[in-house]
């Protein structure tokens, strides 16, 4: 426990170093510091004795959270280094988009209506948590009447919130009112905690870099009473799910013993379980490079008991699967050396669009911006779950937008 304690302090040292340093890489690199924070609490509960529901044992102490540490430091060196090279290495060459005179700004507000106007039409045609309490985030597009819209809402809409923090400054109360449909959309459709989290950090990419508040010394983008708040109000929502529906009674936990199971009891599982039996253990590594494209269906493969494994098939197939796949899989594929060294080089990929992202909303080009902070979603999801298969469509549509920016350029050379 003092050990993990001892990781815990060092790696939030580690991150205050970077919040001092570079705001606009901190805000940056926010969802993974969401991620390595769940994954270090969650090791140091289980490490403690905890009881791992997913894996059928209880967790003991294998050192999983100074490796987790050294993959943190590894990803910070690489998403600072490469960003700073392709911040000052790449040029950014878009054409503005005008529509009946409308700037992008103007735009991008009556893009944010139509999309919670699709999204709410939706939720009322469709069985929610509203009408049905069987509906669950799983479930929703199964049985949604608009089922088409999938594509472009996703689970989340996890672009709106990005959107609303470029708008917020010209048309706040315009804003504020589709932030509060949008919570209603969320909840809605069973999002619980993580979606809200999310949502705050994708505004605050945006809201930061368009009104540059990345170059205040004293920047704080939310009063703290105003944290507090919210942080109440999400705690309150999931109290409130969990309540009605407690996915671990069978357990025995309370409500609020389930919340604290749910986010610290498994977010960081399989990175324990992989340390304790390919670092520690004496289980061969695979050196499998073709397991990271569905990484997380061969490691609930690997650590779901014998007696379940019969149903996984199923649970892939209605979208249920664990978390944080990623960095685990490496552990399981490559020696540790190895599997940090091929995490810097691979992990270079998500500061690219991350300094695509910072040039498009400085330079005013929003409805692009949305597109590469889209983008920054998928490689999330892509560097968390393991699922690096969802890269083809990201490099089709980064060739694209190179093709428009290269024509673009070239016109206007010629012009001159």
């Amino acid at each position: 426990m003092i050990f993990n304690i001892f990781v815990l302090v060092f790696a939030s040292l580690i991150l205050i170093q970077l919040y001092r340093r570079s705001t606009l890489l901190f805000v940056c690199f926010l969802p993974f510091t969401v991620q390595y924070s769940w994954m270090f609490l969650s090791i140091l509960f289980i490490e403690n004795g905890t009881y791992v529901s997913e894996q059928d044992r209880y967790g003991s102490f294998v050192y999983a959270n100074f490796f987790l540490l050294l993959f943190l430091i590894v990803s910070l060196v690489s998403f600072t280094s490469f960003f700073r090279l392709f911040d000052t290495s790449l040029s950014f060459n878009f054409p503005k988009i005008k529509l009946l005179r409308l700037k992008e700004s103007g735009i991008l507000l009556y893009l944010a209506f139509f999309v919670m106007f699709l999204a709410m039409t939706n939720l009322l045609l469709s069985p929610s948590t509203y009408t049905n309490s069987e509906v669950s985030k799983f479930t929703f597009w199964n049985t949604a009447q608009l089922s088409f819209l999938k594509p472009i809402l996703g689970n989340t809409i996890g672009f709106f919130p990005f959107i609303l923090g470029i708008l917020f400054r010209k048309h706040r109360v315009k804003t504020i009112l589709l932030s509060i449909v949008y919570l209603v959309y969320l909840v809605g459709i069973d999002q619980k905690f993580t979606a809200f989290l999310f949502g705050l950090i994708a505004f605050m990419v945006s809201h930061v870099i368009v009104n540059k508040l990345y170059k205040n010394d004293n920047f704080l983008v939310f009063k703290k009473r105003y944290l507090i708040i919210l942080a109440s109000l999400l705690f309150g929502l999931v109290w409130f799910k969990y309540n009605n529906k407690n996915p671990y009674k069978h357990l025995g936990f309370s409500p609020v013993e389930s919340i604290a199971y749910r986010a610290f009891g498994l977010q960081g599982h399989l990175f324990w379980g992989t340390a304790e039996r390919y670092i520690i253990g004496d289980a061969e590594n695979s050196w499998n490079i073709s397991e990271l494209p569905y990484g997380m269906h061969t490691l609930m493969f690997d650590f779901t008991p014998d007696h379940r494994k019969q149903y996984l098939e199923e649970a892939w197939q209605r979208g249920v699967s664990w978390t944080n796949g990623y960095p685990a899989i490496l552990n399981r594929a490559f020696p540790l050396p190895i599997a940090l060294v091929f995490h810097f080089v691979i992990f270079g990929f998500v500061p690219l669009f991350y300094a695509l992202l910072f040039k498009a909303l400085n330079g005013g080009n929003y409805l692009v911006s949305v597109i590469f902070f889209q983008i920054t979603l998928w490689l999330f999801n892509i560097y968390s779950m393991s699922y690096f298969f969802r890269l083809g469509k990201i490099l089709a549509i980064l060739v694209i937008l190179s093709l428009i920016s290269f024509i673009f350029q070239k016109l206007k050379y010629d012009s001159n």
